[in-house]
This record gives structure tokens, C-alpha cells and sequence, in this order.
């Protein structure tokens, strides 16, 4: 699977990165759900070092469609509410 992070690229994350991290999506629709800030921040973060620790970045001359677009990293909790609004649930 392609992920892009808005304003920082693109990464290729495939087998139990995947499936570690539609755990942690799911703690972080959760959260915001819950209208809870903190478990939501703690989440997002969790997510975004998932994807650059166990993903592979996709090079920028490399051209390849995302299959999943996430908000940029210093998106705050209000925005995140709307952003995630239509974001899958599962995400294989």
C-alpha cells in the first residue's frame, strides 16, 4: 500500500506494518469519536512514525497513485475531526 503524508512524501508499508497500523488507525478514529484531544494526538503520532520507521520511502521521482492520503503532521485535533470524517476503517 502507497500512504502519502500530506507535505512530506510518500511511503510503501506492506505485511504486519500494514497490519499494525490499521490498529493504530482504528485507536485513532476512536479517539476522535470519543472527542478525545489527547488520545487522538498521541495516536497521530504513533501512526506517522509507524509509516516512516517500518515504511519504505517512495522516491520522489517515482511516480505511483496513494492509496491512502493522511492530513500533514502538525494538523490540530479540530481539523483532524473533519479530515478523517470519510477515512476508511480498514485499511486492506
Amino acid at each position: 500500500m502507497i500512504i502519502r503524508i500530506a507535505t512530506e512524501g510518500q511511503y510503501r508499508l506492506e505485511g504486519e506494518a500494514l497490519s499494525a497500523l490499521d490498529r493504530l488507525d482504528d485507536q485513532l478514529l476512536d479517539a476522535l469519536e470519543a472527542d478525545n484531544r489527547e488520545e487522538y494526538e498521541s495516536n497521530f503520532r504513533e501512526v506517522l512514525a509507524l509509516i516512516r520507521g517500518r515504511g519504505s520511502r517512495v522516491p520522489d521521482t517515482e511516480l505511483v497513485e496513494s492509496d491512502l492520503i493522511l492530513p500533514a503532521p502538525d494538523t490540530t485535533f479540530d481539523e483532524a475531526r473533519s479530515l478523517f470524517d470519510s477515512y476508511p476503517r480498514q485499511l486492506s
